[in-house]
């Protein structure tokens, strides 16, 4: 059997049908009813519990699973099943270049580390908290590799950010911006950086990436998607490929879909590398909440009856956020719904509510809240992933769900650092009031746990 590893995708050849059978599972993540087979997956089958869709497409995989399926003929070696495979290496390195030496930097010492990990090197995932610099150590490696890149980010709000701290470095006439807000004549896809959004990024042609060197990802926790994979298509003559995040798992076996575009982590950066010079000192507190028990028929009024709707813990809610002002202390409360938000800033003297989605960053009241015109920010989502809020000094986490990504990109919003701050507080809620409830609570608290263990309040 033979791997012919490419850029994007990896054939396996001559395989015997029985090993193929066996590691369709292995490359299956559980999907929803109706998924459609798509760029991610050759087939959608049914198991006794769930719908699973397989990343093995014939005998072709994501180039990234290759050190999976290495694994998985460790595997069957050990049951007894001898299985003969040697592993091709079919991609081209483009030619070194010169560095471009643009960059200028005092650099912390685990950015050396990441750099010198990256730089030994083809693909992999740097696993790097909210607020260690993803951009500078990105802008590093594109200055050190010397390739024409495109860089891909969710949002029109990050593709917005990056924009303008890679022209601060580069220079205007070295990066072009490509997303649903940029004007079709300022789109010069000819430029040595390309930064785009997902969306923008796969419906460029075929043509533009085999003029690209170089694939990075930002926000990688995204890569799990659909999209994700059609660029991965699009890039096989892409030889370097570098993903960035902060919040590196998915729930349940997306990690597997993940690990498809980009292989395995190359460098881990810690919590405790960043406090206390570059995040403030955290204080987690889960807040136990025993209201009387009910009974409800499905999740949706569990969650209606039990956080959007439940007076007392909204009350309980508005009365931290209250002590927190009272304290001269800048709060950020964040709920799941639009709905919740509103009640809540209802309940809470002195309070606005943050609106805008891709505009949230240019949002009035969120420049009011930086200002210091009023004390407490309520909000959604929209106050998580790529907003900078570096005078909060408290986030009550109101949202009542359970382990997300959504989840720790706000846990970190107070502890940037910032003149006078020398704390980060977080107040979430052990709900105990109801079955779902109480589970969502104890997946928060354990990976509250896993990421920010030593200052979780026990």
């Amino acid at each position: 059997m033979k791997l012919s590893r490419g850029n994007s995708y990896t054939h396996i050849d001559d395989a015997p049908a029985w090993f193929l059978d066996r590691l369709a599972p292995h490359l299956s993540v559980p999907v929803e009813v109706g998924t459609k087979t798509g760029a991610r997956f050759g087939r959608i089958y049914a198991t006794a519990d769930e719908w699973r869709g397989t990343l093995l497409v014939g005998n072709r995989i994501p180039a990234g699973l290759t050190p999976h399926v290495l694994r998985v003929v460790a595997w069957c070696e050990s049951q007894g099943y001898p299985i003969d495979v040697r592993v091709e290496d079919t991609r081209i390195r483009p030619p070194d270049a010169y560095p471009w030496y643009t960059v200028r930097a005092a650099w912390r010492p685990y950015q050396d580390a990441v750099h010198a990990a990256v730089m030994q090197g083809e693909c992999g995932v740097v696993d790097a908290p909210p607020r260690s610099g993803k951009t500078l150590m990105a802008a590093r490696l594109i200055d050190h590799r010397a390739q024409p890149v495109l860089y891909i980010a969710p949002s029109v709000a990050i593709v917005s950010q990056t924009h303008k701290v890679l022209c601060a470095i580069f220079g205007d006439e070295m990066v072009a911006r490509v997303d649903g807000d940029t004007p079709a004549d300022q789109r010069d896809v000819t430029k040595p950086i390309v930064v785009a959004t997902v969306q923008s990024a796969v419906k460029l042609p075929r043509e533009f990436y085999q003029t690209r060197g170089m694939l990075l990802i930002d926000e990688f926790h995204h890569a799990a998607a659909d999209t994700y994979h059609q660029i991965n298509a699009l890039a096989e003559s892409v030889y370097y490929r570098v993903a960035f995040t902060g919040t590196h798992w998915r729930t349940g076996e997306d990690g597997l879909a993940m690990q498809a575009i980009a292989s395995n982590v190359l460098h881990t950066i810690a919590v405790a590398d960043l406090v206390p010079q570059y995040l403030v000192t955290p204080f987690v507190s889960f807040v136990p909440y025993h209201a009387p028990s009910f009974a409800a028929a499905d999740w949706q009024t569990a969650y209606q009856r039990g956080i959007v709707d439940c007076e007392e813990r909204n009350a309980l809610i508005a009365s931290y956020a209250c002590q927190l002002s009272e304290q001269g202390i800048p709060t950020i409360v964040i709920a799941n719904r639009r709905a919740h938000a509103d009640a809540l800033a209802a309940r809470i003297p002195e309070s606005r509510v943050a609106k805008g989605g891709e505009g949230i960053l240019t949002s009035r009241t969120v420049k009011a809240f930086l200002g210091g015109e009023f004390p407490v920010l309520v909000g959604t989502g929209v106050l998580g992933e790529g907003v900078d809020l570096p005078n909060a000094g408290a986030l009550i986490y109101a949202s009542g769900l359970g382990d997300s990504v959504q989840m720790m990109q706000s846990y970190f919003r107070p502890l940037t650092a910032h003149a006078g701050k020398t704390h980060g507080r977080v107040y979430d809620f052990r709900d105990a009031h109801h079955p779902t409830l109480q589970r969502h609570a104890r997946d928060r608290f354990g990976l509250a746990s896993r990421y920010l263990g030593q200052w979780v309040q026990k």
